[in-house]
């Protein structure tokens, strides 16, 4: 996710590209990559630990089964897997950020106590400059996405590719996004397999690629929907979608016990409260990038999961 800073304007494409800002220091690069190896560790552990936890086993267990070698492997594999995306994202966000000159930091990752989820709760970067023209609007909210997913894709062909079946005593039910649908039939298996690393670590990418996606507020896809729409198009669609993902969470609630729509409604709210930064340099957006978005509506719907999670009673 990109968070945007409006503090200073720029003037876009008078500078060669470079990676790395000048005003980068050693210190700032050791913060990044220690929050990173934090995160490493801490999703590895949440790989590792997950499926005791989806078997309801006691805390005792899960606690040792972080030291079993197998375990760890397979949260290896779901660190890896998650990370990749999860950085792919926040690069594609960062390159096109630099192809501008535009001030942004590097990704920092949120680590989180194994316990209490996937060991992460993702990861962002802080965008320094006002985005004041539309293209440029356009191409960094959704490179994040594009990036992500073309990661995520191969993730969740080898997550289905090597899936077993379904274990039937999980109190936990995961939904479907239509890409593992339609994965799964291309390789002639269901795309509802037993929990593996790849696959999980696949599933919350697409999950995150979604969210992101939706036009809302600054999120990625509210960026998108204002460079094309402008600011009353793209209010008009983030109310939609607000109003949409009322009834999804109502009927998690009501139909499947699960309550974790309501926490993404609250979310979308503050996005939407959150005024986005106008452009003042608006030219016509272009046929590629009109292309582009067909594509990125293209990934939301094969990633969007409208229930994520169903609770089994």
């Amino acid at each position: 996710m990109a968070v945007p800073q409006a503090e200073v304007e720029t003037s876009y494409g008078e500078s060669s590209f470079s990676f790395f800002e000048p005003t980068i220091t050693v210190g700032k690069i050791f913060l990044h990559l220690g929050l990173l190896l934090l995160t490493i560790i801490t999703t590895t552990i949440s790989g590792a630990i997950f499926p005791h936890i989806l078997s309801e086993a006691e805390l005792l267990y899960i606690v040792r089964s972080a030291l079993d070698k197998a375990a760890l492997l397979q949260g290896i594999l779901f660190s890896f897997t998650l990370l990749t995306i999860l950085t792919a994202h926040e690069l594609g966000h960062y390159i096109a950020c630099r192809y501008y000159g535009i001030q942004v930091s590097l990704p920092y990752f949120i680590p989180v106590p194994p316990l209490l989820g996937i060991g992460t709760l993702g990861a962002f970067i802080k965008i320094r400059q006002l985005i004041s023209d539309r293209r440029a609007l356009f191409d960094i909210g959704v490179a994040g996405p594009l990036a992500g997913f073309a990661f995520a894709l191969p993730a969740a062909v080898v997550g289905i590719y090597f899936g077993q079946p379904p274990i039937e005593d999980t109190s936990i039910d995961f939904g479907l996004p239509l890409l593992f649908i339609f994965i799964g039939e291309f390789l002639g298996k269901s795309a509802e397999v037993a929990w593996n690393p790849v696959w999980f670590g696949s599933w919350i990418g697409l999950l995150a690629t979604a969210l992101n996606l939706l036009p809302v507020g600054q999120l990625d896809g509210g960026h998108v929907s204002y460079a094309l729409f402008g600011e009353r198009g793209h209010k008009c669609i983030a109310s939609l979608i607000i109003l949409v993902q009322l009834v999804a969470a109502l009927v998690g609630y009501i139909k499947y016990n699960w309550s974790g729509g309501f926490i993404y409604l609250i979310l979308l709210l503050l996005m939407f409260l959150l005024k986005h930064p106008p452009t003042t340099n608006n030219p016509p957006i272009g046929t590629a990038r009109v292309l582009t978005a067909v594509i990125a509506l293209l990934v939301f719907v094969l990633s969007f999961m409208p229930l994520p999670i169903r609770i089994v009673s």
